[in-house]
């Protein structure tokens, strides 16, 4: 059963539509869950397509386009890219796709605007290639830093892809998760022994934040690891403030709706690790539509 199209589009107890390249983007929609636990979500995982970060930018914003589509006509009053792959090269895209008035959420501005306030000069950037090969959180955070008056922070990016892979089998705390990550910081030059260069490290994968424990272990309590769903989280309830939709609190519990554009038990297996408690993923979206 999909959430009625016929409901307004900015109705304060419409859902937030969220959507990934898999289930990833779970991660996110945990956060949002426990930052606003009033609000209800439909979220969308294209698993048939997945993933993302080895297609090409058009091809992702072709699907982004029409998965966006989806979630506003299905009522969304916002819609959230829980994608580092969309969010580097469709955000545009999903913004002329969409109502002018429903919020586009993504997960790299939100980070870029946390990193940018906290004023931090070395920052490591991992992700999936197509997130890296955009230059997205290089080019975007050298651009908030001047606009803030600051100098040009260092800025590296390094692409990542066996990692996501390794989470996605649930071993993101697995002995061979610590070589896999030292093995990748060394290669960018980051990580040296007892030596640190870089001060934070954006985990630019919805995947990464279930091995937080292992990037820490590896990298020490110096250097500062971003909580990208948090942060972005916190950018959705500003989002929806800003707009007047927020959900009021206080009501009844709200049941959220998980779909998949292919649904396998592995994906139901992975699906409760990311979002931290049992899913109930249904296949649809739309390509199911005719």
């Amino acid at each position: 059963m999909c959430f009625p199209s016929s409901r307004p589009s900015l109705a304060s107890d419409a859902p937030i539509g969220i959507f990934d390249s898999g289930i990833g983007g779970l991660t996110v929609a945990h956060a949002i869950a426990q930052a606003m636990p009033a609000e209800r979500m439909l979220y969308f995982g294209d698993t048939a397509h997945m993933p993302y970060g080895d297609r090409s930018p058009e091809l992702v914003r072709t699907y982004s386009v029409r998965i966006a589509e989806f979630l506003a006509n299905e009522g969304c009053k916002a819609i959230v890219m829980a994608c580092n792959s969309a969010s580097a090269t469709a955000k545009a895209a999903v913004q002329a796709s969409v109502p002018s008035n429903v919020p586009v959420i993504d997960v790299v501005a939100p980070v870029v605007r946390h990193l940018s306030r906290q004023g931090v000069q070395r920052v490591g950037v991992i992700g999936t290639r197509a997130t890296i090969g955009s230059g997205i959180y290089g080019h975007s955070l050298r651009e908030a830093q001047r606009s803030g008056g600051m100098m040009d922070g260092d800025v590296q990016e390094w692409a990542t892809p066996l990692l996501a892979p390794l989470i996605e089998e649930g071993w993101q705390s697995h002995e061979l998760m610590l070589p896999v990550i030292q093995g990748y910081l060394e290669a960018a030059g980051w990580h040296a022994g007892d030596q640190r260069h870089i001060d934070a490290l954006v985990l630019g994968c919805t995947h990464y934040p279930l091995a937080e424990q292992a990037f820490s272990q590896v990298l020490g309590p110096e250097v500062h690891l971003v909580d990208g769903p948090t942060v972005v989280a916190a950018a959705v309830s500003a989002a929806l403030k800003e707009q007047g939709i927020l959900a009021p609190s206080g009501g009844p519990s709200v049941q959220h709706q998980f779909m998949v554009s292919d649904l396998t038990d592995n994906f139901v297996r992975s699906a409760q690790r990311f979002f931290g408690k049992e899913v109930h993923l249904v296949p649809g979206g739309p390509w199911f539509q005719h």
